[in-house]
């Protein structure tokens, strides 16, 4: 995109992004462009508020809930961070939360040795509870507050290393965000950024509208709302049904507008099956590229929705990128490394078995594991003919020996050799940064197993911390809490007969927050496709209902 001059950004986005204060509170809608004139204030304030030079030391960290959604927009903010970019620390809260403890841990009680994170499949498929280095995911934050929190050198060095924090979705921030961010804010300024149309995180402690009066409680804060207009569909005509249906108003102007002229589409009675729904889901994409459209969001309602429709869209030779499986991602890595371990007789078969069950746990979204995963875990119970692939794979890896190349060769391929369906993108992509790191490691010749295996493990943790990982399909699938940050030219709401919302009824507010979120993420075109039995949530649409092509 061309690049974005200061003098490019409204008045009131210039003045934001001049804020001294020591607290900021920046209300906007979807779309308005709040990361960008966040990313303008961040080199504001690394060049000393209009000069053109870097100012020695002088450090911005921006926190969020998905570092893949900020790097997608400062990917298209036209060079706002053109030649600073290594002053600005884009992290997610439990990406800070790790690199203090790799840094500091020690200081706050959990060993001497940099942590390992234990991932959410390995203790649901083995009850692993984390030990003294090993560090569950929720125990990230609470860890790294004892250190911000504590009084002394450490603390104050790791406040003093930043001079403004920006936080993108403050609204959703939950207690231990809003304590860490807090402590930061000792010593830097803060810019927080919210819409509370979008609070849509309310299953996490403390996401209520009293965080932003806590805000607005710090000293010296002040508040300045962006105008409406959204960058992603200037024509407004989104943006403004969407609004109307955040408030529950079907039958106004802005959504007959939207839909009398193409740019809000609602099927009726799309069939609750899996596997009619996906190929319903493959024919409205096959017509929306037909149109122009480049890119396509699908969105459904559970990350267990999302992982049935990934399935059944790979069944049908759709290639789609599904999102939040970045743990899969990380477990592939180990598992890979495990096997080429075992190949050099430095692990045992029981462990490979073990991390293939783990991984096949983190690509199925469900509060338990999977019955194979368990059977692999157990070394008995799978069919016969999966005993005999897992056989095969072993008798591979032993041919192979300590020969690093050839073990990680049937390393990265045991995925489609075993024929597992789930996980396919996540093993793939993960086999492409194991084939890189190997052949990094084997430029070392001496202890090359060893070094490959420091290397994985280092990015296994990041993969857990990292959230979505930062792949950019043209076709991306993930659950509606998953959308924001995002945008694409056309996006797919698939909802089900058996949707749940909760025992609330109208006005259904954080369900509406939802599918406002849902709604504002398409630059041209929203499809709605709803079930035989919509949830009253979406029923108002069916009065704009046509059949399936």
């Amino acid at each position: 995109m061309p690049r974005i001059d200061f003098t490019d950004l409204t008045p009131m986005q210039q003045q934001v992004a001049d804020l001294t204060a020591p607290t900021a509170l920046v209300l906007g809608g979807a779309g308005v462009g709040k990361t960008t004139t966040a990313l303008w204030a961040a080199r504001r304030e690394i060049t000393g508020h209009g000069g053109t030079a870097k100012v020695p030391t002088q450090r911005v960290l921006f926190v969020t809930f998905s570092r893949t959604a900020v790097a997608q927009i400062r990917s298209r903010s036209g060079g706002v961070l053109a030649g600073i970019t290594e002053a600005v620390e884009i992290l997610t809260f439990h990406g800070l939360a790790f690199r203090l403890l790799t840094a500091f841990g020690r200081y706050a009680g959990i060993g001497s040795e940099p942590p390992s994170l234990l991932g959410e499949a390995r203790s649901k498929l083995l009850q692993e509870s984390s030990g003294v280095a090993r560090l569950a995911y929720g125990q990230l934050l609470p860890s790294a507050l004892r250190l911000l929190e504590a009084t002394g050198p450490i603390s104050d060095l790791i406040k003093s290393r930043w001079a403004m924090v920006i936080c993108d979705e403050f609204q959703d921030t939950d207690d231990d965000e809003w304590r860490l961010l807090q402590c930061l804010g000792e010593k830097a300024r803060l810019l927080l950024l919210a819409d509370p149309n979008q609070m849509i995180y309310g299953f996490k402690n403390g996401v209520t509208d009293a965080r932003l009066d806590a805000a607005r409680a710090r000293p010296g804060c002040v508040e300045h709302s962006l105008p409406p207009g959204s960058h992603r569909d200037p024509t407004q005509v989104l943006p403004d049904a969407a609004s109307e249906a955040r408030w529950r108003r079907f039958s106004t102007t802005p959504v007959v507008k939207a839909v009398t002229e193409g740019r809000l589409l609602v099927y009726a009675a799309v069939p609750d099956s899996e596997g009619e729904r996906a190929a319903a889901i493959v024919a409205e994409v096959e017509r929306l590229r037909r149109q122009g459209h480049a890119t396509i969001g699908i969105y459904a309602k559970t990350n267990t929705d999302a992982a049935e429709l990934s399935y059944g869209l790979l069944e049908r030779g759709l290639d789609h990128v599904p999102i939040g499986f970045s743990e899969a991602y990380g477990e592939a890595l180990a598992t890979m490394v495990l096997m080429v371990q075992y190949a050099a007789g430095a692990a045992s078969w029981d462990d490979v078995r073990t991390a293939l069950g783990v991984t096949l746990t983190a690509n199925v979204r469900s509060s338990t594991a999977p019955n194979l995963a368990i059977y692999l875990r157990d070394g008995a119970g799978y069919p016969a003919a999966f005993g005999q692939q897992l056989l095969d794979l072993a008798d591979s890896l032993n041919a192979a020996g300590r020969d690093v190349a050839a073990a990680a060769a049937v390393a990265t391929g045991s995925w489609d050799a075993l024929g597992f369906l789930n996980g396919r993108r996540a093993w793939r992509r993960a086999a492409r940064t194991f084939r890189s790191a190997v052949a990094r490691a084997q430029l070392e010749q001496e202890a090359q197993l060893e070094r490959l295996s420091t290397v994985i493990a280092g990015m296994r943790d990041a993969s857990f911390v990292e959230l979505d990982a930062g792949d950019g399909g043209a076709i991306q699938l993930m659950n509606f809490s998953q959308t924001k940050g995002r945008e694409a030219d056309a996006t797919i709401l698939s909802f089900t007969s058996r949707d749940y919302y909760g025992r609330g009824g109208e006005p259904y507010d954080e369900p509406s927050r939802i599918l406002y979120v849902s709604m504002t993420r398409a630059r041209h075109k929203v499809v709605v496709m709803l079930p035989p039995t919509p949830h009253p949530l979406v029923a108002p649409l069916m009065q704009f209902a046509v059949g399936l092509p």
